[in-house]
């Protein structure tokens, strides 16, 4: 089977499998939902870990450390909500990491400890720390349609992305090298696109969506180009390991990473918009 329709089966499976799940498991603050994305996000740690030690530098502990995050933000969220858990399960983490290079630095003299602490605080942010802000949508008033809407967002800037730059793109490519397949019009269309997607929420679904529709547009346009980039981030990440995919669990796609990359990074601009500027 070709990559273009493994991909769309993928897609086919997984879009509505997700759909369902928000929807008809929204017990306990969409406790399903959640497991499932810190579940994701244990793999893309364990895919992130391997592109790190691709220098056969193997890193402590932190192939795991994907979940905690994630799961520590639920807990908080759903139990503890004037206790920053999150945050504090982060500072641990970095401290440990910080504390083992006393012991395992001593294996070259202590030459590679930058490197090792650098690699390993950066495992534990990406995508462990990110993918905790798709927690926080569990949380948001009317959270079914936050979430769906926001994957929404995302996977429409992916896809309209690709529909433009097929169609539009072929003279425009190659103005990112990280990524020479990519081109403006791709780009034009993948932000273009869920920023009507934004506006059309506020306009047809005031009572859920409570923004003005310059608000809606400026939060799908954000989202989209947030979401374009950590496409873009990732891919330097696979440039630097010398690989096509993080991995290969997905079938049409690549690895784990492939297929959150966008979503990760976008989750706290998304969040931060709709709490921080809109108050929602």
């Amino acid at each position: 089977m070709g990559s273009l329709k493994q991909r769309i089966l993928t897609s086919v499976i997984a879009v509505p499998a997700l759909i369902l799940i928000v929807i008809l498991l929204p017990h306990l603050n969409h406790l399903a939902f959640c497991l499932l994305i810190t579940a994701v996000a244990l793999l893309g740690s364990m895919e992130m870990h391997e592109l790190l030690s691709k220098d056969h530098e193997k890193l402590p502990f932190t192939s795991y450390t994907g979940a905690i995050l994630p799961f520590a933000q639920y807990v908080q969220f759903r139990w503890f909500p004037e206790l920053e858990l999150t945050f504090y399960t982060l500072m641990f983490l970095i401290g440990l990491t910080l504390f083992l290079e006393i012991f395992t630095g001593a294996k070259d003299s202590f030459k590679g400890t930058w490197e090792r602490n650098s690699k390993t605080v950066l495992n534990i942010i990406y995508p462990g720390l990110f993918a905790s802000f798709v927690i926080r949508t569990a949380f948001l008033p009317h959270a079914s349609w936050y979430i769906l809407f926001f994957f929404l967002l995302v996977f429409g800037s992916d896809t309209f992305a690709y529909i433009f730059g097929i169609a539009l793109g072929r003279s425009n490519k190659g103005i990112i090298k990280v990524s020479p397949n990519k081109s403006i019009a791709g780009f034009i269309g993948g932000l273009l696109v869920p920023a009507i997607f934004g506006l059309l929420s506020s306009y047809l679904f005031p009572e859920v969506f409570s923004y003005s529709i310059a608000e809606g547009f400026v939060l799908g346009g954000a989202t989209a180009a947030i979401a374009a980039a950590g496409d873009l981030i990732e891919s330097s990440f696979k440039r630097s390991a010398e690989v096509k995919d993080s991995g290969t669990i997905v079938p049409g796609r690549g690895g784990i990473l492939d297929s959150i990359d966008s979503i990760v990074m976008a989750a706290p601009v998304y969040i931060a918009i709709l709490t921080v500027i809109l108050g929602v």
